[in-house]
């Protein structure tokens, strides 16, 4: 026997309508029955569940037989009007046909607003990733230009540094190279002096006299100075902390 075709939520018009709610006369798919359980209006009614719900087959008091016409607002069920007289006799009585249209309306118009608030919230956090994602790369940036600004100043410094330190070596090399000049210098008259005196040993001894005299003179013309101590250079490191590094840079917060 062919089956009829399965029926469509009524409330979200998208699901298959295979949960039947006893006091609402309404079909519902498995979201919607969920999220009709949890309206507190609504927490206790009942559902009967499968594809082939007969929604014409209309369900009776199981008390009195009879046919739900009306809808207790106190007791949040649908009543016959057997019960209405006999159990409900002092409560607030509605139609259930318009209870029932007015409670699907008022659904409705919540899961609409549930989904407009949904999407406006998923569209503010879209926004407030994009602001945050633009906001970490411009103090990314910000830092990374402070630490260049360090970096060229020390580099500058470094070369300051480094060229006095050459030029007093350029000084200083020159003044070593004159002294070790003027002393070599020396060095080769006395060595000449030397040869002059050995070679006099067979002059006669007045033309010696004269000779050594004035060899003497030049000899004491040369004014020996004891060399000085050398040149020299040292360099001391500064003991630097942490906190003398973070000063040079600004404050990071988060929020």
């Amino acid at each position: 026997m062919a089956q009829a075709p399965a029926s469509t939520s009524e409330i979200c018009t998208g699901g298959p309508g295979e949960h039947y709610c006893q006091q609402c006369d309404q079909l519902f798919c498995g979201s919607c029955k969920l999220s009709h359980l949890r309206t507190k209006s609504c927490k206790n009614h009942t559902f009967v569940s499968g594809r082939d719900i007969n929604q014409k087959k209309k369900l009776l008091c199981t008390e009195h037989k009879e046919c739900f016409l009306f809808y207790c607002q106190d007791c949040d069920t649908p009543v016959c009007k057997v019960c209405s007289v006999e159990k409900h006799s002092r409560h607030l009585m509605t139609d259930l046909t318009k209870t029932t249209v007015k409670r699907r309306s008022e659904l409705a118009k919540d899961i609409e607003l549930k989904i407009t608030t949904s999407r406006q919230n998923v569209n503010k956090i879209e926004n407030y990733t994009k602001a945050y994602r633009e906001e970490v790369k411009a103090v990314i940036k910000t830092i990374t230009e402070e630490g260049n600004y360090w970096k060229k100043l020390i580099d500058k410094k470094v070369d300051s540094l480094v060229e006095l330190v050459q030029d007093e070596e350029q000084k200083a090399l020159h003044n070593m190279s004159a002294l070790t000049k003027v002393y070599r210098g020396v060095f080769e008259n006395c060595q000449q002096w030397q040869k002059n005196i050995k070679e006099l040993e067979t002059v006669a001894d007045v033309l010696l006299l004269q000779k050594l005299k004035k060899l003497k003179v030049d000899v004491d013309n040369i004014d020996l100075k004891q060399v000085q101590e050398r040149s020299s250079v040292s360099y001391r490191n500064k003991k630097h902390s942490h906190t003398e590094i973070d000063s040079l840079f600004g404050e990071l917060q988060f929020r």
